[in-house]
């Protein structure tokens, strides 16, 4: 099984990877641009998810860059700046590391939020059976955006990160993220939206 995941995980990342150690993050709402040093190399994951809840019940638990215990349970022991203002800083416990974070965007609209922010690098175990893995440093944009006449909620990530063994990086997070958003949902009550937006039931009044 990991070996597949494996795979799957290094051909995404091939392609993701660039001829230099620049990424250029055009293609999504805020640039993730991050500069890799030698012996370290850039690559990236893109996660989504879409959920049959409104916006709000997401954005309710989800809202302040200050408070992650809703992601991976994740815990802050230090900030500084103002919550949710670019600038502001968390850091706290990360599998036997100190994450460091700095917000670089926030935005929040009746259907839509965003948070954008850049971590300091550092060297972790994932976990049993694995090698430590380091990172040089990442950059991760999340959006929560309504969908469906306000009746479900689209989620997208986008992460980059300088690391000396991407296929595994790209495991890590995009286990990190799938776990994240399918216990918050669960814990909401949300389903998975496979397709179709949410119907209203229609009665024959004859």
């Amino acid at each position: 099984m990991r070996s597949a995941v494996a795979c799957r995980a290094l051909a995404i990342v091939f392609i993701g990877l660039t001829l230099t150690n620049n990424v250029q993050g055009s293609n999504h709402p805020i640039s993730n641009d991050i500069e890799c040093p030698p012996n370290s190399h850039v690559g990236f994951v893109h996660n989504s998810y879409t959920y049959n809840a409104p916006l709000h019940k997401f954005t309710d638990i989800a809202g302040s860059f200050f408070n992650i215990s809703w992601y991976a349970d994740g815990i802050v022991n230090s900030t500084t700046g103002t919550d949710n203002v670019p600038g502001a800083t968390r850091s706290g416990p990360f599998v036997g590391t100190i994450f460091n974070e700095t917000l670089t965007a926030f935005e929040k609209r009746s259907d839509m939020l965003l948070f954008s922010y850049h971590g300091k690098g550092f060297t972790f175990i994932p976990g049993p059976s694995y090698p430590a893995l380091r990172w040089d440093g990442y950059s991760e944009t999340l959006r929560f955006e309504s969908i469906c006449s306000g009746k479900a909620t689209y989620i997208d990530l986008i992460t980059y990160t300088c690391s000396d063994n991407q296929p595994l990086t790209y495991t890590v997070w995009s286990t990190v993220h799938t776990s994240t958003f399918d216990g918050l949902a669960q814990t909401l009550g949300a389903t998975i939206l496979a397709g179709d937006c949410p119907q209203e039931a229609h009665y024959d009044k004859h």
